[in-house]
């Protein structure tokens, strides 16, 4: 009763061990980058190369997950959820802590591109054993509340992170290591959660599975929730890459300050993730959430692009905080309830991609803008119209997105 009070109808989900074990596990996917970002400045010292060239950890972390998302997403349809969960826990825990043990950076890169693809087999799988285990209210409780984690997880591991630097480069890449008991718990205790024998997958061709999964992911209905989130992505890695320079060169103040502004952010995005499923309920569905959920994005992000000062910097950051919290976790829920167990990894592996994807592409397009719009305008000035345009360029794609796939159902 005290769980269905905090979280609403579905949080008796916090006492089931499958879902304490799969949360544990997504902690993992969770932090792969926030570890590394706070402190790549540190590490041009002891891997003898110049500064610029230290983006490439971050690069070759997350390019290999395009590819390796729905890979191990149609493995996991294949084979079963466990033996991917497990091996995909290893090579992230591997990778990453070997980190903690090498100056040369050729090594250092084919490290996190091994953590990268172990990466890509933690959160898809995740997300459909939800799928498979769940339903109804507990299913939109459990997306919630395992989006929410993510986000603490990205609010405190960077501040742990940026301590243990403080004794030794080496020290922030051992975090990598608890990827290991939790590998050793998943294995005793976690039971295969995918309701099915994997009898179909099996008993069909890989290009009779693909073709499977690319006709369910290009229904209307699904295609668009799936494209639906790479909306909320794009405005994250918007955020997400501009911050530091408002924050700084707009506004004034101190780098300590967009660390801040990032911590109010993930604590928002935590806390309203925690209440998705109270408030589709009280909302008779996810369609209205999200409606409202792209709109707090696009105002959010409109506010940050104007604000003049710090408060309303943080006023802005915390709109976009519940618009976070809400969509991707209702988004990644009607995802999973609108396919079949046996190709629920492949098409969430797709929408993972589409992510990642938008994660990619983002930093490109708004750089390229600003490069436009900079000559007589200055950096200042371009950098607010150039966010100001993703908000309204993306609250209107989400809306249309969200538009078609509720089209024709109930609202």
């Amino acid at each position: 009763m005290t769980l269905e009070r905090a979280f609403g109808d579905g949080a008796s989900v916090l006492d089931d061990r499958t879902f304490r074990l799969l949360v544990l596990a997504n902690v993992n996917g969770a932090v792969g980058a926030v570890v590394v970002s706070p402190v790549l400045e540190s590490l041009a010292g002891p891997y003898g190369i110049d500064a610029a060239r230290l983006g490439l950890m971050m690069s070759v972390f997350t390019a290999p997950s395009i590819v390796g998302i729905p890979l191990a997403g149609a493995l996991a349809d294949r084979y079963g959820r466990k033996p991917v969960l497990l091996a995909s826990l290893l090579l992230f825990g591997a990778g990453g802590s070997a980190l903690a043990f090498t100056t040369n950076y050729t090594v250092v890169l084919a490290l996190r591109g091994v953590q990268g693809l172990g990466y890509s087999g933690i959160i898809p799988v995740v997300i459909a054993s939800i799928g498979d285990v769940y339903a109804d209210a507990e299913e939109t409780a459990a997306h919630g509340l395992r989006f929410s984690s993510s986000a603490l997880s990205q609010a405190v591991f960077p501040v742990v992170a940026g301590g243990l630097a403080a004794l030794s480069w080496r020290y922030p890449f051992l975090l990598f290591a608890v990827a290991f008991p939790i590998a050793g718990l998943v294995a005793v205790y976690l039971d295969e959660p995918s309701s099915t024998d994997n009898a179909d997958a099996n008993g069909r061709d890989t290009g009779a599975y693909v073709r499977s999964v690319l006709s369910a992911a290009l229904r209307p209905r699904l295609g668009a929730v799936l494209l639906a989130l790479g909306v909320p992505a794009f405005v994250w890695i918007t955020f997400l890459t501009y911050n530091s320079f408002f924050v700084v060169e707009v506004l004034g103040h101190s780098p300590l300050y967009a660390s801040a502004l990032l911590t109010v952010l993930s604590l928002i995005n935590a806390t309203t993730a925690s209440q998705a499923g109270r408030i589709t309920a009280a909302a008779d569905g996810a369609f209205r959430p999200l409606v409202v959920s792209n709109l707090a994005l696009a105002a959010g992000l409109g506010l940050f692009a104007l604000a003049p000062s710090l408060p309303v910097a943080v006023l802005s950051v915390g709109v976009v905080g519940v618009g976070f919290g809400l969509s991707f976790s209702l988004l990644r829920n009607v995802v999973t309830d609108r396919v079949d167990a046996d190709l629920r990894g492949g098409v969430v592996g797709i929408g993972e991609s589409v992510i990642r994807l938008s994660n990619s592409v983002g930093p490109l397009l708004t750089g390229a803008a600003i490069a436009v719009l900079r000559p007589g305008r200055g950096f200042v000035t371009s950098l607010r119209w150039t966010v100001l345009l993703v908000a309204v360029g993306t609250g209107l794609v989400g809306v249309g997105v969200l538009y078609v796939g509720w089209r024709g159902a109930a609202a």
